[in-house]
């Protein structure tokens, strides 16, 4: 065991940040019951898998991200309760192409977000999201709302917000409103 930081109940790995329960991975960051995987980032329950990112329950399984409940499944990105398969995005099918527009698409919408786990639960750091994220990610056109909302745990809003003049948000409020730096 090398480079160690930070974690616990750490077992033949190595390069292991911030995580806990993890056996004969490598490469493993804030991350919590990780087994024979390497490459693993701010996961869950991650088993035989390898390159997931953000992601919760994923068994033998390679390049995941941002999904949950993924079982032998390869190239897959906001995926939902599926297994067997292969260049999915929002539990749509995707071209090879197509899949790495999404991927690429994504790390640019996220930006530094960095998803972290607290009490074994995501919900609360994928609130930390910015609202125009989420809108960025809604105009993919694979994008699924539901999907999403099964990944995170909670309803998305993405309403667009409005643009008003003063002299519209005035007759709104029935008075006369003035702006001031």
């Amino acid at each position: 065991m090398t480079n160690i930081k930070n974690s616990t109940d750490i077992k033949y790995s190595d390069s292991v940040d911030s995580s806990r329960s993890v056996y004969s991975s490598y490469n493993v960051y804030s991350s919590c019951y990780v087994y024979s995987s390497r490459n693993v980032y701010s996961s869950y329950n991650v088993d035989s898998s390898r390159s997931v990112y953000s992601s919760y329950n994923v068994d033998s399984s390679c390049r995941v991200y941002s999904s949950y409940n993924v079982d032998s499944s390869r190239s897959v990105i906001f995926c939902y309760d599926i297994r067997g398969k292969e260049l999915y995005a929002f539990n749509k099918q995707v071209t090879v192409s197509r899949y790495y527009e999404i991927r690429d698409a994504w790390y640019v919408i996220q930006g530094n977000f960095k998803l972290d786990q607290v009490n074994n639960s995501w919900e609360d750091a994928w609130k930390e999201l910015p609202q125009q994220a989420w809108i960025e990610l809604s105009k993919l056109p694979e994008f699924d709302q539901e999907v999403v909302e099964d990944i995170i745990g909670f309803k998305l809003d993405l309403s667009q917000p409005k643009e008003m003049t003063v002299a519209q948000i005035s007759e709104k409020l029935g008075y006369d409103v003035k702006i001031v730096k």
